[in-house]
């Protein structure tokens, strides 16, 4: 992954930063190690950014372009959930690991904006119809979005930042869709539906 922008140095700090959230976590970005990795001064980074919220909300905002790109992509190439779906996912290591450090500090009320936005806007642009198509759902939209987020937040706590190959992605997926299909079809969720 790689950013074209007008200045140069800047990209380079965003580049790196977004991979420093990705693998370590928002709370464990640090401006000298990424000075040290892109060879730039600490002072350009108060340059371009002025502090560290102003970073992260650039970072924030760079990862809703990829995601925006990425739903482009996908509704235009991909047409089943499985393999495709999944094999697609893992070419897009470095922003899955993003969204997973989004899930995982949901406490902060930016990042757990940006993980169900994104989330959504992956739901909206494509894969609801891939769910349903997999699922053989008939529900409404609204219905098939929540069964859909359901599976979302199982599956996010399960991944494993180590391993993020498509075999992985798929096994989870399939794993958790059976146990959401059962309880599709049972009379709680029935019931929860009408209330």
């Amino acid at each position: 992954m790689t950013l074209t922008m007008q200045n140069d140095k800047k990209s380079k700090w965003l580049n790196e930063g977004y991979k420093h959230f990705a693998e370590f976590g928002p709370e464990h970005i640090s401006i000298n190690k990424i000075s040290k990795e892109i060879g730039a001064a600490r002072a350009s980074f108060y340059h371009f950014f002025g502090d560290m919220d102003v970073f992260i909300e650039e970072l924030c905002a760079l990862h809703w372009d990829i995601a925006v790109e990425f739903n482009k992509s996908g509704k235009d190439n991909i047409t089943h959930l499985f393999p495709d779906f999944y094999d697609f996912l893992a070419e897009y290591n470095m922003p899955l690991q993003f969204s997973l450090q989004l899930f995982r500090n949901r406490h902060h009320p930016t990042y757990n904006y940006l993980y169900l936005r994104t989330y959504e806007l992956s739901a909206n642009a494509f894969l609801l119809k891939l769910f349903a198509k997999e699922c053989h759902y008939t529900q409404t939209e609204q219905d098939l979005l929540k069964l859909w987020i359901t599976v979302g937040e199982a599956w996010y706590s399960r991944l494993d930042p180590e391993d993020l190959s498509s075999a992985t992605l798929q096994k989870h997926a399939k794993d958790i869709l059976q146990t959401v299909m059962q309880f599709s079809n049972s009379r709680l969720y029935s019931s929860l539906r009408t209330n």
